[in-house]
């Protein structure tokens, strides 16, 4: 009889909390057991505000998700996301010290390390240290430099850091839940570990996360990460543009923009609608078209908000191969039509399909994170590997091993 490995990744979002349970036994991609989520409370735009609701909140996804899967949940890993979030890249040297001069896995790890040592700003984590290429005396463009030979190596890494108030909070909420912390992934890469292809991040893909409070980004080009962000705006801005534009309650626009949203006023047709009056009166007929009209120009703003981030980087004449949209946000009709029309490139939905077993249970934009939180914790696990618990403040910096992608 195989052993079982267990992997929970837990996806704290401002509308949602998801919880994906899947099985490690075997080598390849993780099986998917079964999944659970909850109304998210006391969490906005990422950030953990009220502990109690929070926990609630956890608890509740925890739950669902155990009796899903028929398991009892312990450990879980994280997916985190906020305007908190903050992505630089560094550079790390080191003297190659072998007589021979070979370049071995663990001088890789401590040129890594060499890269996480820049001055943060207090109150400042280190959440992610993701390889972008090595070099060997000066030759760059290396991704394998185990077993070549030389005298000085170096690694040019992309660093995720983020408020380490926000992220013990995070810990803290799993805790009082009294389960226990395995880790934490920046939700825009994790979206894009179970959603995106390798060929996709070798010829350059961005990725773009549709939460419901922020809007994450990643920006991939020869097989590595070039750029991380995290906006301040998500789908529920589209809802509020709908309760105010249509003069709704805010339950009633989430509803309408699910139900029948469209990102594309050319798409949306006039099929008619029944829109609620507010204060109890008789309902009005709207069209298709309307809801349209008020959400296209709200998408177009996040999109336009994403293209002035990437301006704002060495990466800004850098044309992405395709887009991938994750997220709740990504369910909206459409929505990839008009994300090629702002980029200019191919755009598409991004399922979480890089795993395998009941897939239809999280076959959803909206499980990408929680998804790829397994995934990230599958490989940095070594498949199998323990990997132990994720300290609290002072001691949240660490180096993810995703360098085993390359090695």
């Amino acid at each position: 009889m195989r052993k079982s490995e267990i992997l929970v990744g837990l996806d704290l979002g401002t509308s949602r909390v998801k919880v994906v349970v899947a099985d490690l036994s075997e080598r390849g991609a993780p099986e998917i057991l079964g999944a659970g989520e909850s109304v998210a409370r006391g969490i906005e735009a990422g950030v953990v505000v009220n502990m109690d609701m929070a926990s609630a909140s956890i608890r509740e996804a925890v739950e669902a998700a155990e009796d899903s899967a028929d398991v009892e949940i312990g450990r879980v890993s994280i997916s985190i996301d906020g305007e908190h979030i903050k992505g630089i890249d560094s550079r790390g040297v080191i003297a190659v010290s072998r007589s021979g001069g070979e370049i071995t896995k663990g001088e890789v790890d401590t040129v890594l390390e060499a890269a996480k040592t820049l001055a943060l700003p207090v109150g400042r984590a280190i959440v992610d240290v993701l390889p972008q290429e090595f070099f060997v005396d000066g030759q760059r463009g290396i991704r394998t430099p185990i077993g070549m030979s030389g005298v000085r190596l170096g690694s040019k890494v992309h660093i995720v850091t983020a408020s380490q108030q926000a992220v013990d909070n995070v810990i803290r909420a799993v805790r009082k839940v009294g389960l226990r912390t395995d880790g934490i992934t920046l939700r825009p890469l994790a979206a894009s570990l179970a959603s995106v292809s390798p060929d996709e991040k070798e010829l350059g893909t961005l990725v773009v996360n549709l939460g419901a409070g922020t809007t994450g980004l990643v920006l991939y080009q020869a097989g590595a990460v070039r750029h991380t962000a995290s906006i301040g705006w998500g789908a529920s801005s589209i809802t509020n543009d709908i309760a105010v534009g249509l003069r709704v309650p805010l339950s009633r626009a989430e509803q309408l923009k699910m139900e029948h949203g469209c990102a594309l006023v050319s798409a949306a047709g006039d099929d008619p609608i029944e829109i609620p009056t507010v204060g109890g009166g008789p309902p009005r007929e709207s069209s298709k078209q309307i809801l349209a009209a008020v959400i296209e120009p709200r998408v177009g703003e996040i999109f336009e908000l994403v293209a002035n981030e990437l301006k704002s980087t060495e990466y800004s004449n850098v044309v992405p191969a395709g887009v991938v949209l994750t997220g709740g946000g990504a369910r909206l009709e459409h929505v990839a039509e008009l994300a090629e029309q702002f980029f200019g490139t191919p755009a598409r939905v991004g399922l979480p399909d890089r795993v395998s077993g009941s897939f239809d249970a999280v076959a959803d934009p909206a499980y990408a994170a929680a998804v790829g939180t397994v995934v990230a914790t599958a490989e940095t696990s070594g498949g199998g590997r323990y990997r132990g618990e994720m300290p609290l403040a002072g001691t949240v910096q660490r180096v993810r091993q995703l360098v085993d992608r390359f090695l």
